[in-house]
């Protein structure tokens, strides 16, 4: 699994660019962070300008060790999604704005 210093650098990645939820899957779920050989990410939400930019700030990182990144847009139409979406761990949701009601008089 991945360190909380790494989790939390790509969720406030992930908030930066928009996205409305990132899952971890792949090797980083079966053994430490360290003996992974990547960091595969799914994510949704993002435009495709957004999905790019996104990965390129993860790709690479400092924050993350300088550790290869993979990212599969949900939306997409990779045979991995179902897989992923059964198996992944979602690491972050973005919070929905909330709804202010208003009592009528």
């Amino acid at each position: 699994m991945l360190r909380e210093t790494s989790l939390e650098f790509i969720r406030a990645v992930a908030e930066e660019y928009g996205a409305s939820r990132v899952l971890l899957f792949g090797s980083c779920l079966e053994v430490p962070e360290e003996e992974a050989g990547d960091i595969d990410l799914a994510v949704e939400g993002l435009s495709d300008g957004d999905y790019d930019k996104f990965w390129n700030r993860l790709l690479w990182a400092d924050e993350l060790n300088g550790k290869s990144v993979d990212v599969i847009r949900i939306e997409g139409e990779s045979f991995l999604v179902p897989i992923i979406l059964h198996r992944g761990v979602e690491i972050y949701v973005a919070e929905t704005s909330k709804t202010v009601t208003m009592d009528r008089v």
